[in-house]
């Protein structure tokens, strides 16, 4: 019987951590939600953020900052698009209380870069580069 229990838990724990959602199948982040980026000019590039899709971390949206500057609140399996302007950009993001993500990208001009904001079973939350 101690092993069956300890097999369930095992089961539902690694059950628990979130899972890639490619952009292209990812549902948008209702237009409420979005707060800058979102008018594009000449000469700037595509940055999406997407968020995998998941139970962990599903009570509450995740913050999208870029440059400092709150963007966007994505929830699990959605995703974000953003207009900005070719050159260096900090990108963030913060969710439930797992801290701050921030990583560094240089994007060129007419160019699309991809970021994907994971979340394991105990709370850790990530923010990379994805080709997804």
């Amino acid at each position: 019987m101690k092993f069956f229990v300890g097999a369930l838990a095992v089961a539902l724990l690694a059950g628990c951590a979130t899972s890639p959602t490619p952009s292209g199948q990812a549902d948008p982040v209702p237009s409420a939600r979005l707060f800058g980026y979102q008018k594009s000019s000449a000469g700037d590039a595509i940055l999406v953020v997407t968020r995998d899709s998941g139970f962990v971390g599903s009570g509450c949206n995740t913050t999208v900052s870029i440059d400092g500057k709150k963007s966007a609140e994505i929830g699990s399996g959605e995703n974000a698009r953003f207009f900005v302007p070719a050159g260096d950009h900090i990108v963030g993001a913060s969710a439930c209380g797992s801290g701050l993500k921030e990583r560094e990208t240089s994007i060129k001009a007419g160019s699309t870069k991809k970021f994907r904001i994971s979340i394991d079973s105990a709370m850790s939350m990530d923010l990379s580069p994805t080709a997804y």
